[in-house]
């Protein structure tokens, strides 16, 4: 019983490592996309929408989990932006945002 107790404390610690780990991983991918297309990164944050299994281009099963943030354009406007990762790769990445509206 204590095995399967030491067990369950040890598996909740590595999720929660992975977990943070994603998350500053999808900060840097939100600021980098704010920082090339001239905007900012608004609470310099993200936050986790969803979680799921997923498998890999190669077949192996991981995590995915999506992030939100926000970004401003002009600093009077708040904009959504995503970012979507399996483990620590980057999947997709999306700013709502129309590039006429960028500053130059």
């Amino acid at each position: 019983m204590d095995i399967l107790l030491i067990f369950l404390l040890l598996a909740a610690l590595a999720f929660w490592w992975f977990s943070a780990q994603s998350r500053e991983t999808a900060i840097h991918f939100a600021r980098d996309a704010c920082k090339r297309c001239g905007v900012q990164l608004l609470d310099e944050t993200v936050s986790m929408s969803k979680m799921r299994l997923r498998r890999s281009d190669r077949g192996h099963m991981g995590i995915a989990r999506w992030y939100t943030f926000e970004f401003s354009a002009s600093g009077q406007d708040r904009r959504s932006g995503s970012v979507n990762l399996l483990g620590n790769q980057l999947l997709d990445m999306h700013l709502d945002v129309d590039v006429t509206e960028l500053p130059h």
